[in-house]
C-alpha cells in the first residue's frame, strides 16, 4: 500500500510519517492517553489499521502498561500523550524502562515555541524533561514545509538506532501549532512528498541501521579454554526468554559448574540449578563451599538476592566475566574483568561450542548439590503443620498452585524476595520491574505483560503496591485472558519490618511500615472485578485454580498478620546460620 499524499494538515502528515516509520521499525502497539494537543497523533493512529491501539486515562499507568507490553512482546511499544503534566506522569515508567533495558517510544505533544514560558495554558518546558534516561531524544520543530520529510524520517531512524535497538527508551517531542483537528477538507502534499516515491511504496524504514554484529570473544583477557578450566560458578540473573535460559543450561552442562539461578532467570527451581542459593549463602557451610570458586561467569544482571550480590561483590576473583545485551555497567562490586555484549543465547551457544565436556570438579559440585537438596527438604518442612496462609508458606508453595503454561509477575519488596528465597517449585515465564525496583505501576505493568502474553497470568504484589496503582485496575477490566491479581495484605510496608530499628518501634510503625487498615474488596467492586479473600490454604488453592480458568481478571486478597513475614524470615535465617 502506497503512503497517501492527502492529509488534513501538515500536523497530520508529520504524525502519519512518524507513525508509519515507527511501524516499519517494529512498533505494532500504540498506547494512547486522551488529550487535545496530541490529537494529530491520536487521530492518525486511530485510522492506522496496522497498529493495535490501547487507551487509558492515567498517563502514569499507561506508561507502565506499555512497559509490560514491551517486556512480553519483546518489541518496542509507542506511547502518545498530550502536553503539560501528562508528560511528567510518564517519567517513572521511563526510568524503569532505562534501568531494565526496555525500548519504549514516547511521543509527547507540545505547544509551539511562542507559547512556552509566557503563561499559556498547559505549557511547560518539555525539552529534555527526561534528562539522560532516554537513549535518544528527538526535539522536533513545528511541522514546516521548508523541512524535507526525508529529514523527519531519517531523524526517527537515527534516534531509534541509538535507543530502541540498544534496548533503551526513546523520546520524540512533537510541537504542534493549531489547527489540531481536521477542518473538513484534505490537502494534496504530493509535491512535498515527491522525493519519497520509493519510500512511499516500500515496507522498510527510510534508513536501515544494521547493528547485528557477530558475537566474539576476540578481546577477552584470557583464552576461553583457560577461563573454562578453572573452578567457577555460573550465575543466572535476569533472563527474559526460554531460548536464552536453555542455552545457558547447555553451557552449564559443558562446563560442569554449579549454576545459581535468580528468580527472574526462567531457571529458578530447575533441577539442574543450585536451589535456594540465597539460603545457601546464609549457612556457614554454603558460604565456605561457594567461596572455593575462583571465577564467575554471570549472565544477566539485576540480582534479587542481596546475599548473592554481596558474595559476588566481596569475592577476590581471578576472573569475573559477564554476558548480556546491555552495554551499561552491571557490577555493584566493580570487579568484572570482561564484558561479553550480545544476545545471551548466541553468547552461550558460542561458548558451549568452544567448550569440552568436563567434570573435574564433580566432587565439589556434588557437595553443593547435596547441601542444596538438604535446604530444599528443610524448606518443605517449614510451616507444614499449619493451615494458616503465611507469606513464607506462599513464597514456598505458590508456583506449585499455578497451572501449566501460565506466567508469573512478581511485585517488588517482600513478594519477590520470598519466592527467590523459599520457592520449592519451578515457575513458568517470570516478569518483574527490577530496574529501579519501585512499587509504582506494578498493576499496570502486569496488565501490559498479560496483554502481550495472551495466556494465564498471576501477578503477586503487596498491599502498598496495590494501593499505589489503583487507577490501573481499569486496565485489568479490559483483559480477556485469565488474570489473577494476588494481593498480600499485611497492613503496610512489610519489608520495613526487616530494618534494624527494633529500638525505635513507634517510629518504625509510623514512618516506615505505615499501617493503613484498608483492604482490596471495595476497590475490586468499584472496577467490576471479582474478589475473594480465602481463609486457609486449601481455599486459596481452589480459588486460584478457578480464577485461572475464567476469562478476565480476578482479585484474590490474602490477609496476613503485620510483621509476620519479617519474623519468619529472620527465624529461618537464624536457624540456617547455625546449620553445619
Amino acid at each position: 500500500m502506497t503512503f497517501p499524499t492527502r492529509h488534513p494538515s501538515l500536523n497530520f502528515l508529520w504524525s502519519a510519517l512518524i507513525l508509519e516509520e515507527l511501524y516499519r521499525l517494529g512498533v505494532e502497539h500504540v498506547c494512547i492517553a486522551p488529550g487535545s494537543r496530541s490529537a494529530p497523533l491520536t487521530l492518525v493512529a486511530a485510522e492506522n489499521e496496522k497498529l493495535r491501539k490501547h487507551v487509558h486515562f492515567d498517563e502514569r499507568g499507561l506508561g507502565f502498561f506499555a512497559l509490560g507490553l514491551t517486556k512480553s512482546t519483546r518489541k518496542p511499544v509507542a506511547v502518545i500523550t498530550t502536553s503539560g503534566t501528562a508528560v511528567a506522569n510518564l517519567y517513572p515508567a521511563i526510568i524503569e524502562a532505562r534501568q531494565s533495558g526496555v525500548p519504549l517510544v514516547i511521543l509527547t505533544a507540545d505547544r509551539p515555541p511562542e507559547l512556552i514560558d509566557c503563561g499559556a495554558n498547559q505549557a511547560i518546558e518539555q525539552q529534555d524533561i527526561y534528562a539522560g534516561y532516554p537513549g535518544a531524544t528527538l526535539k522536533l520543530p513545528t511541522p514546516d514545509e521548508n523541512i524535507p520529510p526525508s529529514w523527519l524520517l531519517t531523524s526517527i531512524d537515527q534516534a531509534f538506532a541509538r535507543s530502541c535497538q540498544q534496548g533503551l527508551p526513546m523520546h520524540v517531542n512533537c510541537m504542534f501549532r493549531e489547527p489540531l483537528y481536521p477542518e473538513g477538507k484534505t490537502l494534496d502534499y504530493s509535491g512535498y512528498l515527491g522525493r519519497l516515491s520509493f519510500w512511499r511504496s516500500a515496507v522498510t524504514p527510510h534508513t536501515v541501521y544494521d547493528n547485528q554484529l557477530k558475537v566474539s570473544i576476540g578481546k577477552s583477557p584470557v583464552e576461553w579454554s583457560e577461563f573454562a578450566s578453572g573452578k567457577g560458578l555460573l550465575i543466572a540473573g535476569r533472563i527474559e526468554d526460554q531460548a536464552s535460559a536453555q542455552a545457558l543450561l547447555g553451557l552449564a552442562r559443558r562446563l560442569g559448574w554449579p549454576l545459581l539461578a535468580d528468580v527472574q532467570s526462567q531457571l529458578h527451581g530447575h533441577p539442574e540449578t543450585i536451589r535456594h542459593c540465597d539460603l545457601l549463602l546464609a549457612t556457614k557451610e554454603g558460604r565456605a563451599l561457594l567461596s572455593q570458586a575462583d571465577r564467575i561467569f554471570q549472565v544477566g544482571g539485576h540480582l534479587v538476592s542481596k546475599r548473592l550480590d554481596k558474595f559476588i561483590s566481596s569475592g577476590e576473583w581471578q576472573h569475573y566475566w559477564m554476558a548480556g545485551q546491555e552495554f551499561r555497567r552491571m557490577d555493584t562490586g566493580h570487579c568484572q574483568t570482561y564484558r561479553l555484549v550480545g544476545p545471551i543465547a548466541d553468547c552461550c551457544r558460542m561458548l558451549s561450542d568452544l567448550s569440552e565436556a568436563r567434570e573435574s570438579e564433580a566432587a565439589w559440585k556434588g557437595q553443593i548439590d547435596q547441601l542444596s537438596d538438604t535446604l530444599h527438604s528443610w524448606v518443605e518442612e517449614l510451616d507444614a503443620s499449619e493451615d494458616v496462609i503465611t507469606e513464607r508458606w506462599l513464597g514456598a508453595h505458590l508456583t506449585k498452585m499455578l497451572p501449566e503454561e501460565s506466567s508469573l509477575f512478581l511485585g517488588n519488596s517482600l513478594p519477590i524476595r520470598l519466592l527467590d528465597m523459599f520457592s520449592l517449585f519451578p515457575a513458568g515465564p517470570v516478569f518483574t520491574n527490577r530496574g529501579a525496583s519501585g512499587i509504582d505501576g506494578l498493576t499496570a505493568t502486569a496488565a501490559g505483560c498479560a496483554t502481550g502474553e495472551q495466556k494465564v497470568m498471576v501477578a503477586v504484589m503487596g498491599d502498598l503496591s496495590f494501593l499505589h496503582d489503583l487507577n490501573s485496575l481499569q486496565l485489568l477490566r479490559q483483559l480477556e485472558t485469565p488474570f489473577v491479581l494476588l494481593v498480600i495484605n499485611n497492613d503496610g510496608g512489610g519489608i520495613f519490618n526487616m530494618l534494624p530499628v527494633e529500638d525505635r518501634p513507634d517510629a518504625a510503625q509510623q514512618y516506615f511500615v505505615t499501617p493503613h487498615g484498608l483492604n482490596a474488596r471495595q476497590a475490586a467492586v468499584m472496577f467490576g472485578l471479582s474478589y475473594h479473600n480465602p481463609a486457609n490454604r486449601q481455599e486459596l488453592e481452589t480459588l486460584l485454580g478457578q480464577a485461572c480458568l475464567q476469562a478476565g481478571a480476578s482479585v484474590i486478597e490474602v490477609t496476613t498478620r503485620s510483621g509476620q513475614a519479617a519474623e519468619q524470615i529472620k527465624q529461618a535465617l537464624s536457624l540456617l546460620e547455625t546449620l553445619s
